[in-house]
């Protein structure tokens, strides 16, 4: 991939990260791709992952205080964390969507879901 898709995609994360709750994006890239290389290496297998998913759903709920569309904002985020965590063989799932689809699907509950 050129420098530039990787900028992008980086950028696409950061945002995604910023608003669904994780603030410490460096830490969480790094959690990825940490996540990433020990699926593709053996080490964690799929219940693992979904514990790490679970712990960070858990903890970006709690700090989620929006009680309008609550069950629509746990849903996409569990989507959302199934997207960018590794999937069996350590590759990382479809497009997350972008900011603006994460919004309208908090902000219409009639919203296309992905």
């Amino acid at each position: 991939m050129d420098r530039n898709g990787e900028t992008d995609q980086a950028r696409e994360l950061h945002n995604t990260l910023e608003f669904i709750g994780i603030r410490a994006h460096a830490t969480m890239v790094g959690l990825l791709q940490l996540s990433t290389e020990l699926v593709r290496a053996g080490v964690l297998d799929d219940a693992a992952i979904q514990r790490i998913k679970d712990a960070i759903y858990s903890e970006v709920s709690l700090a989620h205080t929006r009680g309008h569309y609550r069950a629509e904002f746990e849903e996409t985020l569990r989507r959302r964390l199934d997207a960018i965590f590794p999937q069996p063989g350590g590759e990382r799932a479809a497009r997350v969507g972008d900011v603006g689809d994460l919004r309208a699907a908090l902000d219409d509950p009639e919203a296309p879901r992905e």
